[in-house]
């Protein structure tokens, strides 16, 4: 299990708020539970229990009401599990940027399926990669601020600095972080007043950064 903690002193106010959706492009669909798909609308709100789902070539940028915006690239899946006191959100496919306020208040979290990362006023990137033995890998990279990967099932931990990145091979192995080639064609805007908001990095590109690695 991926998950990324921000703590500070919370006003009971945020338990109230609600993340909205700010910018989308092409097809994205809201669902909550079992109700039906909703083509997603900007200024829609965002609650528990809503999943927000991209297509081919399409995005979408929400907010979180605590500091948090978060980009999710095409072919991505994110669920919504709580707003407020601590605002967690699960990375179920794809990709996803994270731009988090050094205001931020409360706690926010990311889940995939394998680890534990703990960050602080950042901005990092967080995608699955190939899958290995069942399980797939993660990615993980820091443009600005820290971020502490954990490993529950290991132990391991590993503190990413700006400008650094790690992949969670298979779930079960952290690599050394180190500055990767192909981090640098990532597009962190998620304001369109200040041009491009797609991503179309590749990720199948990143494991050439990987060829020293050892995947047994």
């Amino acid at each position: 299990m991926v998950a990324l903690f921000l703590a500070c002193a919370l006003p009971a106010a945020l338990a109230a708020l609600n993340g909205q959706v700010v910018y989308t492009e092409g097809d994205v669909a809201i669902r909550n539970g079992s109700a039906a798909v909703r083509d997603a609308e900007i200024g829609q709100k965002l609650g528990p229990g809503d999943v927000v789902q991209t297509t081919a070539n399409s995005l979408a940028v929400i907010d979180l009401a605590n500091g948090t915006t978060v980009k999710l690239r095409e072919k991505t899946t994110l669920a919504i599990d709580s707003i407020g006191e601590e605002t967690v959100v699960s990375l179920r496919a794809g990709g996803a940027f994270a731009s988090i306020a050094r205001k931020l208040t409360g706690k926010f979290s990311v889940r995939t399926s394998t680890a534990v990362a703990g960050v602080r006023g950042t901005q990092f990137f967080i995608a699955y990669g190939r899958t290995i033995d069942s399980q797939p890998d993660v990615w993980l990279c820091v443009n600005a601020g820290t971020v502490e990967v954990e490993l529950p099932a290991s132990g391991q931990t590993v503190l990413v600095k700006e400008g650094l990145g790690v992949n969670i091979v298979g779930g079960a192995k952290l690599t050394v972080p180190r500055r990767y080639p192909w981090t640098l064609r990532l597009n962190w805007n998620m304001d369109s007043q200040n041009g491009k908001v797609a991503d179309s990095t590749n990720l199948d590109q990143a494991y050439s950064d990987l060829l020293d690695q050892d995947y047994d």
